[in-house]
């Protein structure tokens, strides 16, 4: 009799727990769209950094950059979702920012009507400073990937084709004369750019996210073209044998974190 009640009792403990497992199914909290707000830290990458002043901007070998900052805004939407993954589309809109100071100046002066024709930047007693401006927008596909059952984490690898439109100005002062400066005529370049980011929800509509991303903004579109507008340059980014231009290709990592809003349910 001891033996038939005690299995009884296990069996009814045992009949409770499946029970109450099955009343908590994994949970769904996937999102239909998604907002991230960032911002972080830039490093420049390949020609658009360099680690002699401004003296390879001015040689069109390098732009001289030696960091920056980054901000954007991504807007994704869910267009297919499993258990555990689901894969978004976005629309990023971005503005990265690049300077350099110099305590050397290069003879530059304001460029006239058919420079860089027979110029060679000449090393001198001075300052000069760079600023490089890049407006961007991005679009792509993102593949998020989640690691817990309430879907409120989650690993995202995403990639897209982006535009930017790049621009700047460069100043300098000589020893006994006032600065000068010329402006980098506004350049519509086409790139690509990658990226990972992890992500986690803690409340059903807020969370944070942090991730690296690499942009390679000027791989199409390159030109180098003599002044027509004195003040103004060309960015100088393609080969042109004639202006002693061996072309140019940036590259940069952007360090950035966040905050995610969530709408609507997948």
């Amino acid at each position: 009799m001891k033996k038939i009640i005690i299995a009884l009792l296990v069996l009814l403990f045992s009949g409770d727990f499946i029970f109450s497992q099955e009343l908590v199914p994994q949970k769904k909290n996937k999102n239909f769209f998604e907002i991230d707000v960032s911002g972080g830290f830039a490093l420049p990458i390949m020609d658009l950094r360099g680690s002699e002043g401004l003296e390879g901007f001015w040689s069109f070998y390098n732009y001289g950059m030696s960091s920056g900052f980054s901000t954007s805004v991504n807007t994704k939407m869910s267009v297919y979702t499993t258990k555990m993954t689901q894969l978004r589309i976005y629309l990023l809109l971005g503005y990265s920012h690049f300077s350099k100071e110099d305590e050397a100046a290069y003879n530059v002066g304001v460029a006239l009507y058919n420079w860089p024709n027979s110029f060679a930047p000449i090393k001198t007693t001075g300052t000069s400073y760079l600023r490089l401006n890049m407006p961007h927008m991005a679009f792509g596909l993102e593949y998020a990937v989640y690691t817990d059952r309430r879907n409120n984490s989650s690993f995202n690898f995403g990639g897209d084709f982006c535009a930017s439109i790049i621009t700047g100005r460069a100043y300098e002062t000589m020893v006994t004369k006032s600065e000068t400066f010329n402006t980098i005529s506004s350049s519509l370049r086409f790139g690509f750019g990658i990226n990972v980011a992890y992500a986690y929800k803690f409340d059903p509509h807020v969370g944070f996210h942090v991730g690296t991303r690499m942009t390679m903004p000027n791989l199409f579109g390159k030109t180098a073209d003599i002044t027509d507008d004195p003040g103004y340059i060309s960015l100088m980014d393609k080969a042109n044998s004639v202006l002693y231009s061996p072309g140019r290709t940036m590259a940069y990592f952007n360090f950035f974190g966040g905050i995610s809003f969530y709408i609507g349910k997948k």
